[in-house]
């Protein structure tokens, strides 16, 4: 599979292999003699630490900070000097979309990326691009409220933190349109790389002044830094190989259990928190859905979100990690869950469906057809949790939940929007495809059909980690062992195998 990953070859070594003095055989997406060992490769990009050193006092009194592994912050421009070049030659050989922009040509490597000074001439190309091209793929809906554009394009006007990480975003995004070997993808990615040392460097500042500050009105928004660990972090989901996005987890889960020891929020922010835990959330919820270690980094939370207008599936995710967590409690201590346990998850799904709805018909879509394709969004997360319920507690399968309805009623849906041909829901199709898929072992021609919207889902919205969900079902699919009688069962036994992001 051609798609499988989008990095170039690593430069050096794993940091395991240079703990254990070894030599790597830096392969992607982690080396395999880390695997062999059942270790964790942290991959080969920039590391960071979480837990070097603790606050005495300030906001996050008592709390870790992450803090950068690595050389010296690079210059951004320095570095997209290099790539892109100064010229107006180079700059004009761009990609269609920003070559139209009406902005000129390349500014010079010296100019330095700050809010009160000149802004480089690309910066005003990656807004541009991040607006019109990255937001749409990071929101359930992308309407004229569209978060990543109403509430992440503000907070980097006011935040070089913000905007750095933004940058870094939007030119990682341009890079993987193309393939590695590809100059184009070089060139994007040192200028992605190059935003993302300056977002770290920033961000490092933010936290040692979060820490040292005495009280909240003396310290900095602790949104904005939130935001830009959140930003970083889709940054790295981006090549889902790498661990990365486990670091801005982290970071982005001690932020919040600060934010929620404070007593009150001003109430203009009451929105940017929410939109923020809700991003956190279900980041952390997908990510861990294929782990099978605890899931710590979310039930220390005080409340999970809800359903919002900016994220009307919010119920949904929160109901997926209950499952996720009631199957590993029921696995570790091989005792069925009460049915009560099992059938209120039932329920919840039922009243997630409902609020779901409702909240569609409050959110201001782009069209009424918009609308519409949204709510078969809705039936389509309904019957997968649905599905994954009945995966994960087998006495619900053929008496509450009619799983082959719930698994044809998705396909459904899914053909219906692909008649549409309307590419804006196709980052939300994951999940419901991926459930559906693991029911139809045997039914080669519903195969190839996953197969294929698989395939337009990558296309539309960038391929993450999607190549190796596909190869899990496709080796889900041709699997003859009897004991196996769900796809949770043979990702918990062969882990290293398996070892895939459901985002």
């Amino acid at each position: 599979m051609s798609e499988r990953s989008t990095q170039p070859p690593p430069t050096k070594d794993c940091p395991t292999c240079q703990r254990r003095r070894i030599k790597c055989d830096r392969s992607l997406p982690g080396c395999t003699k880390c695997g062999k060992r059942g270790l964790e490769c942290l991959g080969y990009g920039l590391q960071l630490k979480w837990g070097q050193g603790v606050a005495s006092r300030g906001r996050l009194q008592g709390q870790t900070i992450p803090v950068r592994e690595g050389a010296d912050v690079v210059n951004p421009l320095l570095a997209v000097g290099a790539a892109v070049g100064t010229s107006g030659e180079n700059a004009g050989s761009e990609i269609d979309f920003l070559r139209t922009q009406p902005v000129n040509p390349m500014g010079s490597p010296s100019i330095d990326l700050s809010l009160s000074g000149p802004r480089p001439p690309h910066a005003s190309r990656l807004l541009a691009w991040f607006k019109e091209r990255v937001a749409h793929r990071l929101a359930w809906i992308d309407g004229p409220g569209n978060p990543w554009r109403q509430i992440i394009l503000p907070l980097a006007e006011n935040s070089e933190t913000v905007l750095s990480s933004v940058l870094a975003l939007a030119a990682h995004d341009l890079a993987s349109q193309y393939p590695p070997q590809d100059p184009w993808f070089v060139r994007f990615q040192n200028i992605s790389d190059a935003y993302q040392n300056k977002a770290l460097a920033l961000l490092a500042k933010e936290l040692r002044d979060l820490t040292t500050s005495p009280s909240p009105q003396a310290s900095p928004d602790a949104s904005m830094t939130l935001a830009s660990v959140l930003i970083l972090c889709n940054n790295q989901l981006l090549s889902a190989q790498s661990s990365g996005w486990k670091i801005h987890l982290l970071a982005a889960r001690e932020l919040i259990l600060v934010g929620e020891s404070q007593s009150s929020l001003h109430q203009q922010l009451i929105r940017i928190q929410e939109f923020l835990l809700q991003e956190f959330y279900s980041t952390s919820v997908w990510t861990h859905l294929t782990a099978f270690d605890d899931m710590n980094v979310i039930s220390n939370l005080r409340t999970a979100p809800t359903s919002t207008e900016d994220a009307a599936v919010a119920d949904f995710i929160r109901i997926i990690y209950q499952i996720t967590q009631l199957e590993r409690l029921q696995s570790r201590s091989q005792t069925p869950l009460p049915y009560a346990q099992i059938e209120d998850i039932h329920n919840q799904i039922e009243s997630a469906r409902i609020k779901s709805f409702y909240l569609s018909q409050k959110v201001n879509f782009w069209s009424e057809s918009d609308r519409n394709d949204f709510e078969l969004v809705v039936w389509m997360f309904y019957h997968a949790n649905l599905i994954y319920s009945a995966q994960a507690f087998p006495q619900l399968r053929g008496t509450v939940i009619d799983v082959d309805h719930s698994r044809d009623q998705i396909l459904s849906h899914v053909r219906r929007l692909s008649e549409t041909k309307n590419g804006m829901w196709a980052q939300d199709l994951v999940w419901p495809l991926f459930i559906a898929g693991t029911e139809l072992r045997g039914d080669r021609p519903s195969q190839r059909f996953v197969e294929g919207a698989f395939k337009d889902v990558m296309r539309l919205s960038r391929t993450l980690d999607r190549a190796r969900v596909l190869e899990f079902l496709e080796t889900w699919w041709n699997v003859s062992d009897d004991r196996l009688s769900s796809w949770i069962q043979l990702a918990r036994e062969r882990p290293n195998d398996f070892n895939f992001l459901l985002l």
